[in-house]
């Protein structure tokens, strides 16, 4: 058989044809392995390159296919275009992207888009294996390809200038060495030494400037005509053209009628020759970028447009391209017919409310023939809406005040949505206290006492700011005083402590700061007699009840409830004591919903613990002992689940001892409050009812507020008035 020469072209005449008389032309099947692989190919490897780059004795037990799926090799080079249709230029620079596929060896060829660039960009050579120049047999692979080599693929010659880190890696693991990266080559000199001067060319400027528009603002002073006016002009300045467009901007219920237009886009000539036709003659001088500024006045067909300021970008164009520096703007003159017509217009006053529905409501169907539905606060619905166990909803703990006795002891729970700024109200009730207990109020905005419900404008309401312990707040003619908060309110206002000053420790220190310095002597007789009241084991401790009177004494009635709370909860000196009262609380809640539901199988939930703990480390994680509670039917709702877990011992990882959670569900051994008669006594009057549905709300404020030690050396440290003492003395 006669081999044709590859460098001839494939044409009648110049090569033989060794298929006439053929009549068979099926390819022998030949089975072998590849990689571990039995596989069916054309013919046995003989010359042929094969696809792994290492020995077949040091090939992987798995496939190439497997072993190298995603890998990738990415080179960065460049192909020259020759320009013959141009005269300006002989060749153009194209940069592209070569990935080699180590699965399979084939190659893809990528030119990145660029806006504007006149080119059929993209895709350039789909993913292929590329056979060598003058081969048949042979295809190009991973060896071929180098940082300063050049390939040809399809007869383009690519040169390689550099790689990504993942491939420069790999070759260099199988001991190919990578050069530096090249610079990429200058784009070609196209203007020769006899050339003529440099003339404007439009394209190139649409190329490099489109969608870049200045934009400046003016007025035109039309004052001298009849009923003329002061109008607001917007120019835009489009640097792809060179053309202007100025729009005018009415005022609101000026009453005036104008086009969309006030010019259209267009080249604006500098000055209109006379008797000179737009369409012939020499080309007009127009205006330019330089012959725009704060202070210009442009002539627009013999209106006389004055520039007063422009926009951001307007001004780092001109600090850039023109150095300019100074861009003060000018003041618009007033137009004092139009301000004696504004000033005339009174605003829309809208019906007094009748009392049906929302005062949104009422102002909607009022505003429009058409009834609409009130427009809500979108963005502050969207910020401050429940997002997983973040509710932005604040709880606290009420007492009513009134001449009634029995009232007394009634214990309320106001509820602040941060969302919608309304308020809802329940009770808990008690058994036998004659009060049922559950909703007192429907959620609503509640407004502020002694106002005028039956007026046009919606009356204050209560905000968040309103919201703090000790505060008294008149709802539906019933006081309330706020007694008490949960841990989210008190966490959620100490992190946004700048808006909320009962709980910015800074605003709090400032003030008894103030307040010391301002009296004779104060600070050293504050810090004299509390001298010996800290602890004799502890000098640095002092009791809550102490530091509380200290203040008092000092504050006076400057210093709010919440403001102690606040104090107390920053400078506490024994962190994790004050909670085994609220752990024996809890417990009793469990015990009380576990009876109820008749559940005693602890030995199946032992099992299932230990089946669990497949380290015996004696731990589990809070997600899986969630689970196994479950799994075990205990009745408990999700807030006394989490209140249970959260009091149990844990290690530095925050994982559960489930021994200790056996022991906090034996029945054996009821939950005791194991305290003194009278810190006892001071839960069972100050503690609200026991309630399961709402012990995620009562936690260790109360106890944390008659019991436990602050840290009175730190609290000094912080005053930071050492020098008053100095002064004084």
């Amino acid at each position: 058989m006669a081999i044709r020469n590859p460098r001839l072209p494939l044409l009648p005449g110049y090569g033989s044809a060794p298929l006439i008389g053929k009549k068979s032309f099926g390819v022998r099947p030949v089975f072998t392995t590849i990689d571990g692989v039995n596989m069916l190919v054309d013919k046995a490897e003989g010359d042929n390159r094969v696809p792994s780059l290492y020995c077949r004795k040091q090939a992987a037990d798995q496939p190439t296919w497997i072993m190298y799926d995603k890998h990738i090799l990415r080179f960065q080079a460049y192909f020259q275009q020759s320009l013959h249709e141009m005269r300006s230029g002989s060749h153009v620079v194209r940069k592209v992207d070569i990935y080699f596929y180590l699965e399979d060896g084939t190659i893809k060829v990528m030119e990145p888009r660029t806006d504007n660039s006149g080119l059929m960009q993209g895709l350039m050579i789909s993913r292929q294996r590329i056979r060598l120049p003058h081969s048949y047999d042979l295809y190009h692979d991973v060896l071929d390809l180098n940082v300063g080599r050049e390939v040809t693929f399809f007869g383009k010659v690519f040169k390689i200038v550099n790689c990504d880190n993942f491939t420069r890696v790999y070759l260099n693991r199988l001991g190919i060495n990578v050069p530096d990266p090249i610079p990429w080559p200058d784009a070609p000199e196209i203007l020769p030494e006899t050339r003529k001067p440099a003339k404007h060319w439009p394209f190139k400027q649409f190329l490099e400037l489109d969608r870049q528009v200045l934009r400046f603002y003016g007025y035109w002073d039309d004052r001298d005509s009849e009923f003329g006016t002061i109008h607001q002009m917007e120019i835009h300045y489009y640097l792809a053209d060179d053309t202007i467009e100025i729009k005018e901007i009415l005022p609101p219920n000026s009453g005036m009628e104008a086009g969309p237009m006030f010019m259209k886009r267009m080249r604006l000539p500098r000055k209109m020759p006379p008797h000179v036709e737009m369409t012939g003659g020499p080309p007009i001088p127009s205006y330019s970028p330089a012959d725009l500024s704060i202070g210009a006045v442009l002539n627009v067909f013999g209106r006389k447009v004055v520039v007063t300021d422009c926009d951001p970008f307007t001004k780092e164009y001109y600090r850039v391209t023109y150095g300019f520096d100074a861009f003060t703007p000018l003041d618009v003159p007033k137009d004092k017919s139009f301000e004696c017509i504004s000033s005339n217009m009174a605003e829309r006053e809208l019906p007094p409310w009748n009392g049906y529905g929302s005062y949104e409501d009422s102002a909607e169907n009022c505003r429009t023939v058409e009834p609409k539905p009130p427009h809500r606060d979108f963005m502050k619905f969207l910020h401050k809406d429940k997002v997983g166990f973040d509710s932005h909803v604040l709880r606290f703990s009420a007492r009513l005040i009134n001449d009634n006795p029995v009232d007394k002891w009634r214990y309320f729970i106001i509820k602040y949505y941060l969302c919608d700024d309304t308020i809802g109200i329940f009770e808990l009730g008690e058994r036998n206290s004659g009060f049922l207990g559950g909703k007192f109020f429907r959620r609503d905005k509640m407004y502020l006492p002694d106002v005028e419900f039956y007026v046009p404008n919606e009356p204050p309401a209560y905000t968040d700011k309103d919201m703090w312990i000790g505060n008294e707040v008149v709802i539906n003619k019933h006081r309330f005083r706020l007694v008490g908060a949960d841990e989210y309110a008190l966490r959620y206002l100490e992190i946004n402590a700048k808006d909320y000053p009962k709980a910015n420790i800074a605003v709090i220190m400032d003030k008894i700061r103030r307040t010391l310095a301002s009296q004779e002597n104060g600070y050293k007789n504050f810090v004299a007699k509390y001298m010996d009241a800290v602890l004799p084991n502890d000098k640095n401790l002092m009791t809550v009840a102490c530091f509380k009177q200290a203040l008092k004494e000092v504050m006076c009635e400057k210093m709010t409830e919440h403001e102690f709370i606040t104090l107390i909860r920053y400078f506490r000196g024994d962190p994790g004591k004050e909670k085994s009262p609220r752990r024996e609380m809890i417990r009793s809640l469990v015990f009380t919903a576990l009876t109820r539901g008749l559940w005693d199988d602890r030995a199946r939930l032992r099992e299932g613990l230990l089946h669990a703990d497949e380290n015996n480390s004696g731990k589990l994680s809070m997600h899986r002992l969630r689970q196994i509670l479950r799994a075990n039917r205990l009745p408990l709702s999700e807030d006394l689940m989490d209140c249970m877990l959260n009091v149990l011992d844990r290690d530095e990882q925050c994982n559960i001892r489930w021994e200790d959670l056996l022991a906090f569900l034996d029945f054996q051994t009821r939950p005791v409050y194991n305290l003194c008669d009278e810190d006892y006594e001071k839960i069972v009057r100050h503690a609200p009812p026991l309630k399961d549905i709402e012990c995620k709300i009562w936690t260790e404020m109360e106890l944390e507020i008659h019991d436990g030690f602050v840290n009175w050396s730190a609290f000094l440290c912080q005053l930071n008035l050492d020098h008053l003492v100095k002064d004084q003395s």
